[in-house]
């Protein structure tokens, strides 16, 4: 399947002309239009409504699994997606506690243990 050029699309074009005639097409493109709005604006509905959900069960924006980017809900201890800790590591070098999730230590800048 390659890309329309455009012979093509006046195939198309007079194709359509003669199909549904030039008074119909109008027509066709102001339903196809009022779809279009009515779609967008059925999913923005949506939209709004999840997050609205989100901020009633205390979903938190910004906290998210760094595994699996699962969003959490506040005063959890584990990770309700991959099971992981939600307390941050202790580094062995020299006894940091780092965010969970951290590959290396923010102090010492050693690899953490996973």
């Amino acid at each position: 399947m390659g890309n329309l050029g455009a012979p093509e699309l006046i195939l198309i074009v007079l194709v359509v002309l003669v199909l549904f005639g030039a008074k119909k097409i109008p027509e066709i493109a102001q339903g196809f239009g009022k779809g279009i709005r009515e779609f967008r604006k059925a999913s923005r509905e949506v939209q709004e409504e999840i997050e609205s959900d989100e901020s009633k069960t205390g979903v938190a924006e910004k906290l998210a699994c760094p595994h699996c980017l699962t969003p959490i809900a506040k005063g959890t201890k584990f990770y309700p997606s991959c099971g992981k800790s939600l307390e941050g590591t202790k580094c062995s070098n020299c006894n940091t506690t780092n965010d969970a999730g951290g590959k290396y230590c923010k102090e010492c800048g050693n690899q953490l243990a996973s």
